[in-house]
Formats: C-alpha cells, sequence, structure tokens
C-alpha cells in the first residue's frame, strides 16, 4: 500500500481508534474487577498504567503493518494523542489539577512505549503471503 497522506492518516486514525476501544473495555473490566474485589490505591495505579501502556502498544500495532515505514514517527504520533487526549479527560473529569511534571512524565513514558514499538514492528519481516500454499506443493 503506499504510503500516501491518506493512508498515513488512516493507519494514524484505525491505531487511535484501537488504543480507545481498547482502554474502554479494560476500564469497564477493570471497574467490575474493583467492584467485586478490594484493591489497594497502589494496585489501582499499577493496573490503570499497564492498561495505558498496553492499549498504546495494541494501538500501534495496528497503524504500524510489520516491515512498514515511519513506524517509529507513528507509533510516536499515537502514543503522544492518545497520552494528551486521556490526561486531558482525567484532568477535566476531576481527577486532579494539571501538572506539568505529571503530564510530562506521561508523555515521555507514553512516547517512549509507542515509539519503540512503532521501530520494532517496521523491522520485524513482513508476513509472506501464500507460504502455506508452497510449502504444501
Amino acid at each position: 500500500m503506499p504510503r500516501t497522506r491518506s493512508n498515513i492518516l488512516k493507519s494514524l486514525l484505525l491505531g487511535l481508534l484501537a488504543t480507545v476501544v481498547f482502554t474502554l473495555i479494560a476500564m469497564l473490566g477493570l471497574s467490575v474487577a474493583l467492584v467485586l474485589m478490594r484493591f489497594g490505591d497502589r494496585t489501582i495505579t499499577t493496573l490503570n498504567q499497564l492498561i495505558k501502556l498496553a492499549a498504546i502498544v495494541l494501538g500501534v500495532c495496528f497503524a504500524v503493518p510489520r516491515g512498514s515505514q515511519r513506524g517509529f514517527v507513528t507509533g510516536l504520533v499515537i502514543s503522544i494523542t492518545y497520552t494528551v487526549i486521556g490526561y486531558a479527560l482525567y484532568v477535566a473529569l476531576g481527577g486532579a489539577g494539571f501538572s506539568i511534571p505529571s503530564m510530562l512524565g506521561e508523555l515521555l513514558v507514553g512516547g517512549a512505549i509507542g515509539a519503540v514499538t512503532g521501530a520494532v514492528r517496521a523491522n520485524l519481516q513482513p508476513k509472506r503471503r501464500g507460504s502455506h500454499a508452497k510449502a504444501r506443493a
């Protein structure tokens, strides 16, 4: 697939949509678990961070096919966009006041995970089509 602006935008939106959908489903599951079990604040914070990191990895995997180009940049853009939207919603919904160090920490960790995931995906060998058919012959 040629890398046109519309294809790049579609892959970015697909990756961002995957992060949002995964986050909503995982947070719903976490909410159910919190109702059924007693977790401490530290455990909830850890699970929340793991959900965010998994969402970024999943979204970048959706946006960056194996062996594609610009995986580092695509992963970085998806992770930063996701992190900014998530942090803005957190502050807007009364989670806490805006804190520059906290926001920068979130951006650094999320950006690093997204960029590394995108770079790894872009450097993987693309899957061969029809390799099973050739093996049978």
